[in-house]
């Protein structure tokens, strides 16, 4: 299969799941639930997995500077190919490499998997093990440092792909960290097996995704796995994740931007561009920049290569980030 191919065969496969999440949002509720694993959930029956109503799931990809885990491939692609929605995360490691190194292991390893169509990539940031025995980063690192090398972490990851990575954390850490994380979205560990808000959330004002267990029962993995609920409904989950298509709004005081159709083949509308914008820019993850001419409301990208975008306008001598898009 080519690379095009696989790619909209991934993306065929998304949006009937979405199809699939609109009945269930219809039908059994706004709730959006999900897991997170590694290999020690061993190899998992991804279908099975779908079929018990988990829509999204992370998958532990790297940890510290050298290592894989060895799952991590399997589970991305057999968990696309069930239709769940899937991500990449990364175990941080502060007390052994810079941030910088734990970054580039991540990308080299989850590169693939990040950007429109899955989840954001997530930095875990908890005690790590050493010889068996807990290291308690809090007593390694002043709240600056730390909060420096999480920013590092995360500020490289976005550089790299244009996706802002979220953090996951417990209460120890985000009661600890400084407020210059709370730029990225929090993902908060509370185990206490309820659905309801999470609580003690430190500098966060708000949360995306609430860890309610660590000892769930999901078909298709043996043994517990961690349990998961995002804060919000489908279209916000949509729009997470870039792939919400719908909600253009015709609301003349409406002054976000928003692009469609996301994937797109040959042309882009943004709606709610201001007027006098009539050029944009739009580079690829590596970081090449291209200025398309805007005719209406219109882009033509049809000579794109197929790939992850992000565009970007020039407004009153600055520069704003739009979004995302995916080309086919």
């Amino acid at each position: 299969m080519t690379y095009a191919n696989k790619i909209y065969s991934v993306v065929r496969t998304k949006l009937i799941l979405l199809i699939f999440l609109f009945a269930y949002a219809i039908f059994f509720g706004q709730n959006v639930h999900g897991i997170d694993v590694s290999h020690w959930q061993g190899n998992i029956n991804w279908s099975d997995v779908a079929s018990d109503g988990q829509v999204y799931a992370w998958a532990k990809a790297s940890e510290g500077m050298t290592y894989q885990d060895p799952q991590f491939t399997a589970n991305m692609s057999n968990g696309i190919d069930a239709g769940v929605i899937m991500g990449a995360y990364h175990f941080a490691r502060p007390d052994n490499n810079l941030a910088i190194q734990d970054a580039e292991n991540f990308l080299n390893t989850a590169g693939a998997y990040i950007g429109a169509g899955f989840l954001p990539p997530v930095l875990d940031l908890e005690n790590p093990y050493s010889g068996g025995q807990s290291i308690d980063l809090l007593s390694l690192f002043s709240s600056s440092d730390l909060s420096s090398w999480v920013m590092e972490w995360s500020n490289t990851v976005e550089l790299q792909t244009g996706i802002a990575p979220i953090i996951y954390v417990n209460g120890n850490y985000a009661n600890y960290l400084n407020t210059s994380v709370n730029m990225y979205g929090l993902w908060f560990a509370q185990p206490d097996e309820t659905l309801s808000p999470p609580v003690n959330i430190g500098v966060w004002d708000n949360w995306l995704f609430k860890q309610y267990s660590w000892w769930g029962e999901v078909s298709g993995i043996v043994g517990d796995v961690d349990l998961n609920i995002f804060n919000g409904g489908m279209t916000e989950f949509n729009e997470l994740i870039g792939v919400n298509t719908t909600d253009i709004s015709s609301d003349p005081n409406e002054i976000r931007v928003k692009i469609f159709p996301n994937p797109v083949q040959n042309e882009v509308q943004l709606h709610g561009l201001p007027q006098d914008v009539n050029q944009v820019f739009i580079s690829d993850l590596k970081g090449k920049i291209q200025i398309f001419q805007v005719e209406g409301n219109k882009i033509d990208v049809s000579k794109l290569s197929p790939g992850f975008y992000m565009i970007a306008v020039l407004k009153n001598n600055q520069h704003f980030q739009i979004s995302r898009f995916q080309k086919m």
